[in-house]
């Protein structure tokens, strides 16, 4: 019985997965607004009824996508090379998200979340945890979790000041360029108040 309800479990994880990546691929070439659940359950193999077995809306299903997308990137930061610096490797770490604002609605995907502060959050709080985890196993012997937590932190609100840079009309830079900036400006300013700081 045991067994059983594993593989179930499994199955049903599965589905949600192939659910989630099926949402993001339509959020970023259809966009959020003009993507229907229909639309998504098709693109996942599945029927509409089948679909609100898993996802209440497609809100939900944004959620757990964004959820997703912090894994992606707390496991690209696993596979950084040990001796890169952690907050080199966590800038790394973000090239799976940054590769994908190419698509044809990522610009708006990211406008959607300035405008529902309650999706930013969410994601924020999943992203925080799993990165930080990652980070964690990074830094130093003596390094605790607030340590990983805050520099996860610190990192992700870099990246909140590249989006909205980003989505500045006539700026022309891309999202990787401004996120290395503003990681950059942490590293640059943080080193230069301890050193003309007193004891």
């Amino acid at each position: 019985m045991t067994a059983d309800l594993t593989l179930r479990e499994r199955t049903r994880r599965a589905v949600r997965a192939e659910i989630v990546d099926a949402a993001m691929d339509l959020f970023l070439s259809r966009g959020f607004e003009a993507t229907t659940v229909e639309e998504i359950a098709g693109a996942a193999g599945i029927s509409r009824r089948s679909y609100f077995r898993y996802f209440l809306n497609k809100d939900e299903a944004l959620a757990e996508a964004l959820a997703a997308t912090g894994r992606t990137i707390a496991q690209a930061l696993t596979e950084r090379p040990r001796e890169e610096p952690p907050w080199d490797a966590l800038r790394r770490a973000f090239d799976p998200l940054i590769e994908r604002t190419g698509e044809p609605n990522a610009a708006a995907l990211a406008r959607l979340m300035l405008e529902r502060p309650s999706l930013q959050q969410g994601k924020d709080t999943a992203w925080l945890a799993e990165i930080a985890s990652a980070l964690e196993q990074r830094l130093p012997a003596g390094a605790s979790s607030l340590d990983a937590r805050a520099l996860t932190a610190s990192a992700i609100a870099c990246l909140h000041a590249a989006q909205e840079q980003w989505l500045e009309p006539g700026d022309g830079r891309d999202l990787g360029t401004l996120l290395t900036t503003t990681m950059s400006a942490v590293r640059r300013f943080t080193a230069t108040t301890a050193a003309t700081t007193p004891d």
